[in-house]
């Protein structure tokens, strides 16, 4: 196929020529931050007794003196879901030419108030309330973070930065944790409070954050404002050769352009017709694709599972798992940067598949309470967690925020994410009653459910997602319109060339 440039001299700017948009993705990438921590927190909070004074009930067989209905226990993790599905139809009506920057101060003013409402009052309602807003927060903190990172980095460094996101989901669950292991031992109310008001600190950091940062070229080329596209680049890139800004903002105005001549208006039927639904099919599955990989379910009951299961020190484990897992997400950003996304997925699936599995085993095979059948449920759990890290959640969060269209990108992510809330509250509506022992009491059995939702996430990734690594998000645009095939996406030469990435360019002819 004739390409746009006859014949050329490419080189990759390196990570640390990049350093300026890698780490305003970082500072963005906070705002998963408050998902991870709130995550662990409520998981730590089902087994605080400070806690459970007020919202359980005492109970002298529990190994703290006391218990949590199932009522309660499922209705704190499903309401913050609703909350996440609440805020995807929000995005919806915000627009597709939303403001990233306007969306993630949206998410900052209704976290302030979620914490506010949950440390207050001690009525039940007020708790459900809280955490219903700080679910809203969070399906708006989830899809414009990742639409920002997403639309300023790199096409070869995008799966990188963007895959950051699990790393401050572990990084603010380890944190959670670590603060409740030292006020767990509280019987008062602070035992609860404090852990919940360091969740002011992602709110009013990423409010500072966002008033020195612009919003994405992608979306000021949406509003027709060419200069302060400009200025973005500029800003988040550090490039000071304006031959290459104008050579990335005519790459980004000729695919908008394209986009709006072949798509008048934007409109929610639109993601289900012609190339659209491809896409959105694969955006969809992926989010949904984070709560099958069954991280939902170890993010928010491993310390009850473990107390359940009896194993000693259970905060210690919990700690001691999300720092093993720390180092996963540390080796996804240089795997991102060098392995297709299919190969990470796939492998990585597999492997969770194995560890679930094996979690079903040692219950099964081992005696119940056993020091060696403990041992076994805390490596598996750490091992699935590290796997996670390394490529389930960087890979599915990149592909989640590439795929869509440029004009449909906010829309489709936030219903997306909608779509993984919805899951999410199942997951949390359901895991009760396979845990708790006044219910089906399944314990670590439960492992087989994910194994296999695991296995079906591996198959779906074989047949369905394509290699998009090195693409711009205009390529990308080129690669579904022409609906080419999953497998020949690698190697399909397109119109468009990676400008943004180009540092030599040599016998360029436009």
């Amino acid at each position: 196929m004739e390409g746009m440039y006859e014949s050329r001299k490419v080189r990759l700017t390196t990570f640390w020529e990049e350093r300026r948009v890698i780490f305003i993705c970082f500072l963005i990438g906070f705002a998963q931050f408050q998902y991870g921590y709130d995550s662990a927190a409520v998981s730590g909070f089902q087994s605080m007794a400070g806690f459970l004074r007020i919202f359980g009930y005492p109970d002298p067989t529990s190994q703290i003196g006391y218990q949590i209905t199932t009522k309660v226990q499922r209705l704190i993790q499903s309401l913050m879901n609703l909350g996440g599905l609440t805020a995807a139809l929000g995005c919806y009506a915000l627009g597709p030419r939303a403001s990233r920057r306007v969306g993630l101060w949206i998410a900052c003013a209704i976290g302030i108030i979620a914490v506010s409402i949950q440390i207050g009052p001690t009525t039940i309602g007020a708790l459900y309330a809280g955490r219903f807003l700080l679910g809203i927060s969070n399906g708006f903190f989830l899809t414009f973070s990742v639409t920002y990172m997403s639309e300023i980095a790199p096409a070869h460094l995008r799966g990188s930065v963007v895959g950051l996101v699990t790393f401050h989901t572990s990084l603010g669950a380890l944190i959670g944790i670590l603060i409740e292991n030292y006020t767990s031992v509280e019987l008062e109310r602070k035992s609860y409070q404090i852990p919940l008001a360091v969740m002011y600190a992602i709110p009013v950091l990423m409010s500072l954050v966002l008033l020195a940062l612009p919003d994405t070229p992608r979306y000021y080329i949406s509003r027709g404002q060419h200069d302060a596209a400009i200025y973005s680049i500029k800003k988040t890139r550090g490039i000071s050769d304006m031959n290459r800004i104008l050579a990335e903002i005519t790459d980004i105005q000729n695919a908008w352009d394209t986009e709006v001549e072949l798509h008048k208006e934007a409109r929610l039927m639109d993601m289900f017709t012609g190339p659209d639904l491809r896409r959105t099919m694969i955006t969809f599955g992926c989010s949904i694709g984070q709560t099958a990989t069954g991280i939902l379910f170890l993010a928010g009951y491993s310390v009850y599972f473990y107390v359940q299961a009896k194993i000693g020190s259970p905060f210690v484990w919990v700690m001691v798992g999300l720092a093993i897992a720390l180092t996963g997400n540390l080796g996804a950003f240089p795997a991102m940067r060098f392995f297709g996304r299919r190969p990470l997925l796939l492998v990585c699936s597999v492997i969770s598949a194995l560890t679930m599995f094996g979690m079903g085993i040692a219950h099964d095979k081992g005696t119940s309470f056993a020091p060696k059948t403990g041992k076994a449920l805390v490596a598996l759990s750490i091992t699935f967690t590290w796997v996670y890290g390394f490529g389930q959640g960087p890979v599915l969060w990149a592909i989640t925020s590439e795929t869509p269209s440029q004009r449909l990108r906010s829309q489709t992510v936030g219903i997306a994410n909608g779509l993984n809330f919805v899951f999410g509250w199942l997951c949390s509506f359901c895991t009760p009653y396979f845990l708790n022992p006044t219910a089906l009491n399944w314990g670590a059995k439960y492992g087989y459910i994910w194994g296999g939702s695991n296995l079906a996430l591996a198959i779906w990734v074989f047949f369905f997602i394509p290699e998009t690594q090195g693409r711009s998000l205009e390529q990308l645009d080129e690669l579904f319109e022409k609906r080419v095939p999953t497998w020949k996406f690698p190697s399909y030469e397109t119109r468009h060339h990676i400008v943004d990435a180009d540092k030599v360019f040599e016998n360029r002819t436009v």
